[in-house]
C-alpha cells in the first residue's frame, strides 16, 4: 500500500474541502458546511494512519498543524469571519495543548516491524515516556533539562544516525573508524541509502551503557565479560523463546536456528548506547549499524495502548499492557 500517496491525497482533499467550507460560509451563508464537515471526517484519520505507517516524526507534524491552525485563526480575524475564527481558535488551543503534552510528557509510537517480537508486534501503538530522561525540544532532540539516562533493559525510542542524511559513518562509530570492519562499513552504507532529512524512529532494548564491553557469541550477549541471564521458556516450530534478565527487568526474546556463527565485540563510547531487538535473528540494530547517541533518544516505551494492524482491521485493546 502506498502510504505516501494516501497522505498526500488526504492533505490535498482536506485543503480543497477547507476552501469549499470557507466559500460556503462567505458566499452561501454556510449552506454546505455540515455536509463538508461530514465528508471531511475520515481524511484526518487516513492522514494520521499514513503518518504512523511512514514512521514520520510526529513532533514536526504536530508543530506544523498547530502553526497552520494559528495562521488560519489570524486570517479569520483579519477578514472578520466569526465562525472560522471560533473554529480555528478552538483547534489551535487543542493542538497547542496536545503538542505541549506530546513534547514533554507522552508521545505515541507505532511498532513498524517484527524486530521486538515476541513482546511488541506490528500494529501495536505505544506510549513513550518523554520525561524519563529529560525535557526535549518538540521539533528536535535538544535536551533542556536532563532527568536521567537509559538503563540496561530499557526499551527506548530513538533516531539512529544512518536514517538521517546529514550524518556520516563516524557519527555511528565515534571512537575510531580504524576499528570498524569492512562488513560494518558495508552494512552502514547500505542502510544509509534509505536516509531522510528528519530520520526514522526505531525502537530497541538497551544492552550496553557507555564504557561497557559487549560481545555477541553463540546467540548470547556478554556485558563486561558476564553473559546475560537467560532461561528457556518454550519452542515454537523452529523458534525458541527465552526469558532474559537485565537490571531487574525480565523480558522474552526470540531466537531461530540461523546465524549461529555470528560473533563480534564492541566497546560502547561515552554518550552512546548499544541496543538490540528482542527478535534477535530478525533485527537490524547496533550489531549492524552502530551505536545510539544519547542525544538521539526520544524517550522510554512504557505502555501498549492500542493494537491496529491494518487499515481495514478493527482497532483492539486486547494487547494493552505495560512494557517489560
Amino acid at each position: 500500500m502506498n502510504f505516501e500517496l494516501i497522505l498526500l491525497s488526504s492533505i490535498i482533499i482536506l485543503v480543497g474541502l477547507f476552501l469549499g467550507w470557507v466559500y460556503s460560509e462567505i458566499k452561501l451563508e454556510g449552506k454546505f458546511n455540515k455536509i463538508i464537515n461530514w465528508i471531511s471526517f475520515p481524511f484526518p484519520l487516513l492522514a494520521l494512519y499514513a503518518i504512523f505507517k511512514l514512521n514520520l516524526d510526529f513532533g514536526y507534524v504536530l508543530v506544523s498543524i498547530t502553526v497552520v491552525a494559528f495562521l488560519i485563526w489570524m486570517a479569520a480575524i483579519f477578514i472578520n469571519l466569526d465562525s472560522l475564527k471560533k473554529e480555528a481558535k478552538s483547534f489551535f488551543i487543542i493542538l497547542f495543548l496536545i503538542t505541549t503534552f506530546r513534547s514533554f510528557v507522552f508521545e505515541p509510537f507505532q511498532i513498524p516491524s517484527e524486530s521486538m517480537l515476541p513482546q511488541l508486534a506490528i500494529g501495536d501503538f505505544l506510549v513513550v515516556n518523554k520525561y524519563s530522561y529529560g525535557l526535549k525540544n518538540p521539533i528536535g532532540n535538544e535536551t533542556f533539562v536532563k532527568l536521567g539516562s537509559p538503563k540496561r533493559g530499557d526499551v527506548i525510542v530513538f533516531t539512529p544516525k544512518h536514517t538521517v542524511c546529514s550524518s556520516n559513518l563516524k557519527s555511528a562509530y565515534p571512537e575510531s573508524l580504524d576499528l570498524i570492519s569492512n562488513q560494518q562499513r558495508f552494512n552502514w552504507q547500505r542502510y544509509y541509502e534509505n536516509c531522510s532529512e528528519l530520520g526514522v524512529k526505531y525502537i530497541k532494548r538497551v544492552i550496553g551503557l557507555p564504557g561497557d564491553e559487549i560481545k555477541y557469541q553463540n546467540k548470547n550477549f556478554f556485558v563486561n565479560g558476564e553473559p546475560l541471564k537467560k532461561k528457556f521458556i518454550k519452542q515454537e516450530s523452529n523458534e525458541f523463546i527465552f526469558e532474559e534478565s537485565q537490571n531487574l527487568n525480565n523480558y522474552l526474546v526470540r531466537q531461530t536456528n540461523k546465524n549461529r556463527n555470528l560473533s563480534n565485540s564492541w566497546k560502547v563510547p561515552d554518550g552512546h548506547y548499544f541496543v538490540s531487538g528482542d527478535n534477535r535473528d530478525n533485527s537490524l540494530d547496533s550489531r549492524s549499524w552502530g551505536f545510539v547517541s544519547e542525544e538521539d533518544v526520544s524517550g522510554k516505551a512504557s505502555f501498549i495502548w492500542m493494537h491496529w494492524e491494518c487499515l481495514s482491521c478493527i482497532p483492539s485493546l486486547s494487547r494493552n499492557k505495560f512494557i517489560e
